[in-house]
């Protein structure tokens, strides 16, 4: 699969060459290309709370016994990147191949400068990429305690303690596309809590000759308060969540047009494409919302002898679009049937390896008889 001319993610000025970033990584770790396979690279952005990038906060990610698995600083623009064991995004869904997106890359936009492998005791042989000024700098572990946010952290680096860990129920941090993580900045207040994925893509890319794969994801951004204030920190997930779902109007004749209408806030980062499709809950149809300049996601439908009488209700999911081949996909589209997302009867559960939206829409959609309206006149 290859990009057409309108990618799937517009990646920004190339950083690292990919191929010579990971060759570095398997160099330097000795992991079978399987291995390497097991990882998705999971990038996100700190902000503080005017949304400005936060450079030089540090995030950890933890395992399911809360031990950290990787670290990583973030860069000028606020950015960093962890390699992640996929086994950590209880990623249950079995055939997720050719429902998220697929893209050729000769670069990865992970954060850094140079291909620099930084290596960490902790991470037990995982190694990230990072930015190539923060490579440079001393290994944090070496430095002893550290002051973040006006506490001093354990030691030994990230270590959860009881004054920092917040309570997460089990079932929050196993949910699909979830991650565990801590960061911290000087002078900020400290986070620990649950991140989510809001994109995941395969990237294919060239590594000694040979085509390589590895999956990218992207993390809700995190906003650091001031250790002095009284506004705890956060993990924003905003993005790709319906808004203002309605259907205009609501009761309808046969006959007579009605707009599906939706709201979908995307990400700045990656450009990403998708595909809403709404559906009737009695009687399985479907119809493709198509975006406008405004960011909102419509359609028309015209109510016809397919409609049963009375209240139904529509429902809205999103997917990640093919550009090679636009419109709507058939597997992606089973595997949200089979999955249940669409029945408004079943409780959603988003899992980024089958959908994009991170909720689902319901709107009610109420059909009338004009000749019984007469009658009663």
């Amino acid at each position: 699969m290859q990009h057409s001319s309108h990618p799937i993610c517009r990646l920004p000025a190339p950083r690292i060459a990919i191929g010579a970033a990971l060759a570095a990584i398997m160099l330097c770790t000795g992991m079978r290309a399987a291995h390497a396979e097991e990882l998705i690279w999971a990038s996100g952005k700190v902000l503080d709370p005017n949304g400005r990038a936060m450079r030089g906060a540090y995030v950890a990610v933890y395992d399911d016994q809360n031990k950290v698995v990787d670290y990583a600083r973030t860069d000028s623009e606020g950015e960093y990147a962890l390699a992640v064991p996929k086994r950590l995004l209880h990623l249950e869904h079995k055939h997720g191949k050719g429902f998220i997106a697929e893209v050729f890359t000769g670069v990865t936009r992970f954060v850094g400068g140079a291909a620099q492998a930084v290596a960490n005791p902790i991470r037990a042989g995982v190694h990230a990429i990072t930015s190539a000024e923060a490579a440079a700098d001393p290994n944090i572990l070496t430095k002893g305690a550290f002051s973040a946010g006006g506490a001093v952290v354990d030691t030994v680096f990230f270590a959860v303690t009881p004054g920092q860990k917040r309570k997460v129920p089990v079932e929050e941090r196993k949910q699909p596309g979830s991650l565990f993580l801590k960061v911290v900045a000087p002078d900020r207040s400290d986070i620990v809590g649950v991140g989510h994925i809001y994109w995941m893509q395969e990237e294919t890319f060239k590594a000694g000759g040979r085509s390589k794969k590895t999956l990218a994801a992207w993390l809700d951004p995190v906003t650091l308060e001031s250790a002095d204030g009284d506004v705890a920190s956060k993990i924003d997930g905003t993005y790709l969540r319906f808004k203002n779902t309605r259907i205009e109007p609501s009761i309808a004749e046969p006959g007579q047009i009605v707009r599906i209408i939706t709201r979908l806030p995307m990400p700045p980062t990656p450009e990403i494409n998708v595909v809403v499709v709404a559906r009737n809950m009695r009687t399985g149809q479907k119809w493709e919302l198509k975006r406008d300049n405004d960011g909102y996601f419509s359609t028309e439908v015209e109510i016809d002898k397919r409609f049963p009488k009375d209240d139904q209700i529509i429902s809205l999911v999103a997917y990640a679009a093919d550009e090679q081949r636009p419109g709507r996909r058939a597997n992606a589209e089973g595997a949200i049937e089979h999955a249940g997302l669409w029945d408004p009867r079943k409780p959603f559960i988003y899992d980024p390896l089958i959908v994009v939206s991170r909720n689902r829409a319901d709107a009610t959609l109420t059909v009338v008889n004009p000749s019984r309206r007469h009658k009663d006149r």
